[in-house]
């Protein structure tokens, strides 16, 4: 019955997706976008690890050497060196999100150059549009890069509140020796915490969306998004479905093809010693997996861009 209620916005959504298809197929080039950020992720962790083990290092009191064979050495830090290694870890958690904003944001800049630019021209590929996937990245530390700063700061605020919650959750149930009303109390706290953490991803991800088709800041683009979601709700509903269902087909079909190949490969390699194969396929499944999550991501972005980038064009 919903679905025949809201039959127009239905067909929209699959239009939606069948273009964020064509746009995909248009900018194949866009998959190298995730792993430029990562490799600047590497740089930076390396960068970050370097400076925690000077920080880790910092001592009001003499260093008391346990074990000279496994260079083990007691350490007693001040407090407020205790602070700066709080602080390093709340800056690395700060800036991991802001580069997966960042990621997120040059994918979202190309999918709109390409739906604005002009479709009377067709490309060798026989796609009408073009994409410009560098200006992305342009876009993004010369003009927003205050925005994806402050909504990357609210997604640690809501990651380090849920971590806080996890460490006090274990303590209060180890403390209950396993009381059943305490596991459903967390479990319902840990539910709406998931909950509100889902809610301000989409958000932040939309209010990037209509930054990049508006050019205004973080607060307007949320609100403006947010508004755009209520009066569209079947649109979005759809397309975040829709899209979703091919989503987990896709990452499915990648992770248990990769493993498949894996498993007949890996004996002939390990050869002449039998190695059994089911561990390291298990570890094979599990990273294909977390990679067709982080490259077929870029699809459900770049529908919903298309889907924002259609309904303020007919606003207009």
């Amino acid at each position: 019955m919903i679905m025949f209620c809201n039959f127009k916005s239905l067909r929209v959504s699959v239009a939606i997706i069948e273009t964020a298809a064509d746009w995909f197929s248009d900018t194949k080039r866009i998959i190298f976008v995730p792993m430029i950020y990562f490799v600047f992720w590497i740089g930076v962790f390396a960068l970050w690890l370097y400076g925690l083990c000077g920080v880790l290092s910092i001592t009001d009191d003499v260093i008391t050497v346990t074990s000279v064979q496994y260079q083990q050495k007691d350490v007693n830090r001040s407090e407020g060196t205790n602070w700066m290694v709080a602080g390093m870890v709340f800056g690395l958690v700060w800036i991991t999100a802001f580069i997966i904003a960042c990621n997120d944001f040059a994918i979202i800049c190309a999918t709109v150059t390409w739906y604005f630019s002009r479709k009377d021209v067709h490309d060798s590929d026989g796609i009408p549009g073009d994409s410009d996937v560098w200006k992305g990245f342009y876009w993004t530390y010369r003009y927003q890069m205050g925005t994806l700063a402050f909504g990357s700061f609210i997604m640690t605020i809501v990651w380090l509140i849920r971590a806080t919650f996890e460490y006090v959750g274990e303590k209060l149930q180890d403390a209950t020796s396993g009381n059943k009303c305490t596991e459903c109390m967390l479990c319902c706290c840990r539910c709406i915490l998931d909950c509100f953490d889902r809610f301000v991803r989409f958000l932040n991800t939309n209010a990037y969306i209509y930054c990049a088709i508006s050019s205004e800041s973080f607060c307007p683009s949320a609100l403006h998004s947010f508004l755009l979601i209520l009066k569209n709700s079947a649109k979005f509903s759809f397309v975040e479905h829709i899209a979703g269902a091919f989503m987990f087909l896709a990452k499915t079909f990648i992770a248990v093809l990769t493993t498949i190949i894996a498993y007949f490969i890996l004996p002939p390699m390990t050869a002449p010693v039998e190695v059994e194969p089911t561990l390291p396929c298990v570890f094979i499944f599990l990273f294909s997996y977390f990679v067709a999550v982080k490259f077929i991501g870029i699809f459900e972005t770049s529908a919903n861009t298309i889907l924002q980038c259609y309904l303020y064009d007919r606003d207009l």
